[in-house]
């Protein structure tokens, strides 16, 4: 039973990593800032206007994303999830500089846990909220986006903001006759 929960863990986080190699750059085993993260993927958009040809941009700007994920092989509870929200509002102190060319920086953690969340730890990822706004706005802002995958009963969890990209995180289903799940 322990190495089948296990292989689960390795099955979603090497699945995660191919769905990441669309859009990102994803490292795995990868520690940043004193926590060894199971994937640390990372992201760049630019956007601009333009008139006449292509060469003539009016304004541009940049739209980052991070992906911090973390696989725990045990029960996760409220301090944990909370320790982890903690380590998320310090990397943005460490990946950000505020520019007035980055309009907005999305970081997503993301805890995978294979023998479920507390109650508490699932009640507090729901009501997490963070957002912070440099220079009024001016050198953008940074979001958080904080997302709990239990492998165990196959549900996910998150803040208000991870609810925009939930359904990137399904868990793909064994028997193939339910689809996926969220």
């Amino acid at each position: 039973m322990e190495k089948n929960i296990a292989d689960k863990l390795e099955v979603y986080l090497k699945d995660l990593e191919e769905r990441y190699k669309y859009y990102y750059e994803a490292e795995r085993d990868k520690e940043i800032f004193g926590l060894r993260l199971d994937i640390f993927a990372k992201s760049s958009t630019e956007h601009f206007r333009q008139v006449l040809t292509k060469s003539i941009k009016i304004d541009q700007h940049y739209t980052k994303e991070y992906a911090a994920v973390k696989g725990e092989r045990r029960f996760v509870d409220k301090n944990e999830v909370e320790e982890f929200s903690k380590y998320l509002k310090s990397l943005i102190n460490e990946l950000l500089t505020p520019s007035v060319d980055t309009m907005s920086t999305i970081l997503n953690g993301v805890l995978v846990a294979t023998s479920s969340f507390s109650e508490e730890a699932v009640n507090f990822a729901k009501k997490f909220k963070f957002s912070k706004s440099f220079l009024l706005g001016l050198k953008g802002w940074c979001d958080i986006r904080l997302i709990l995958i239990d492998l165990k009963e196959e549900k996910l969890y998150s803040n208000k903001k991870g609810k925009e990209v939930l359904s990137a995180y399904k868990i793909k289903s064994k028997s193939g006759l339910g689809g996926d799940r969220t």
